[in-house]
Formats: structure tokens, C-alpha cells, sequence
């Protein structure tokens, strides 16, 4: 089953595999995503990459990275944080 579908205005993933990936629920998810607080990238492979798309998630201390095939199969994914950063007063 294809986790991502091609549209004409851009890749449509299914909103809990981004979730997952990425940690976080659903719900709050969607919510970040309408609140435009999830930034999103998506980049069309060339050469050695034809066929393949990556997507990024960008959330706070947070980055998923997801490797699409044209099918809309995710090939691997990839969730980098972020060590939180203190200041001591």
C-alpha cells in the first residue's frame, strides 16, 4: 500500500505515517500542520536518484526525512532531534 499519493499540487502523505515518524500524535500533528508550524520540503531525485523523492518535516528540535519512490513507497525514513538547548541564570 503507498503511504505517499502524487497529485498535481504535490505529494499527499498519510498523515499518521508522518506523525509517527515524526513522534508526535495525530491530532496534534494535523493541528501544527494547519497552524503552519510543521515546515515541509519536498525534492525530486536526479541522476543516481531518479525516481525517488525526499520529503522534509521541520518541527522545533525536530527533522523527519522521508525517501519516497514514484509508487509512493516510503524507502526509509529518518528522524533527527535536536538536543534542547539550556541557559542557566
Amino acid at each position: 500500500m503507498a503511504m505517499v499519493r502524487w497529485a498535481p499540487d504535490g505529494p499527499e502523505i498519510d498523515a499518521t505515517v508522518a506523525a509517527r515518524g515524526m513522534k508526535l500524535a495525530v491530532e496534534y500533528f494535523l493541528r501544527q500542520i494547519q497552524q503552519g508550524n510543521i515546515r515541509c520540503l519536498v525534492e525530486r531525485g536526479v541522476g543516481d536518484d531518479e525516481g525517488r523523492h525526499r520529503l522534509s518535516f521541520k518541527y522545533r528540535d525536530r527533522e523527519l526525512l522521508l525517501i519516497v519512490a514514484d509508487d509512493g513507497q516510503v524507502l526509509s525514513e529518518e528522524l533527527t532531534m535536536a538536543p534542547r538547548k539550556f541557559v542557566w541564570k
